[in-house]
């Protein structure tokens, strides 16, 4: 929710207003639809002074040139006073690593179809990648859930924590993640969010190359670790 972040002054829309725009207002208006599935939308071409617009357009290719004003825009809100006390503990780290792991509703047939669930393989893989480049990493796993991870993450070879955030607040692992100095994340736009907010400007992200698990996407920045 942008509630979390409260220099971004918004309105979002309700179900009940998103279905008048879409039954009421829309067939009344001239507009042009385009689906953003296979390729970017070019947003300079748009020339209205109404448009409706909808998909993730999570490229950074619609963004990037205004990164630094985004990053001062997305500043999250005061945190609960246990994880004031956790940041300082991941800054602390001379290598703080998060790690990601998306489970939940990815665990539902239909979506697992659709996005793909990443396998311990990958983590592995991502965190061979990570001590390539770096010494003893201090890994921070972050969850929906916590159990699993505490159960098949023994692969690692360092110091790990797994965090198990009891707030209600979902914006404030976002918060903790970004503030590790370098991400392993998930096929999810939680946590990529989290590795594009880090401003660690030697950060090390580590993605899936495939986001989804039949389209290719621009999805994952160039510079980022792709496995």
């Amino acid at each position: 929710s942008l509630s979390a972040f409260p220099n971004i002054k918004c309105s979002s829309a309700g179900k009940l207003l998103k279905y008048i725009v879409k039954n009421a207002i829309l067939p009344q208006s001239k507009y042009i639809y385009q689906s953003e599935k296979n390729e970017r939308v070019n947003f300079e071409d748009f020339k209205f002074s109404f448009a409706y617009l909808e998909g993730y357009f999570q490229s950074e290719n619609y963004f990037k040139k205004i990164r630094q004003q985004l990053l001062l825009d997305f500043q999250f809100s005061n945190l609960s006073v246990n994880n004031q006390k956790f940041i300082a503990h991941i800054q602390s780290q001379v290598n703080s690593v998060s790690i990601h792991v998306r489970r939940g509703d990815y665990l539902k047939p239909y979506v697992e179809a659709f996005h793909g669930l990443l396998n311990l393989e990958y983590y592995r893989t991502a965190t061979k990648e990570i001590e390539k480049r770096i010494n003893n990493p201090h890994y921070y796993i972050f969850s929906d859930d916590p159990e699993w991870c505490k159960n098949n993450f023994s692969f690692l070879s360092t110091s790990h924590t797994i965090v198990s955030n009891q707030t209600s607040k979902d914006w404030e692992d976002m918060c903790l993640m970004s503030n590790c100095k370098h991400n392993i994340i998930a096929n999810s736009s939680y946590s990529w969010w989290a590795a594009w907010l880090n401003q660690n400007h030697n950060k090390l992200i580590v993605a899936p190359k495939r986001w989804f698990t039949a389209t290719k996407t621009d999805i994952i920045p160039n510079e980022w670790i792709k496995i």
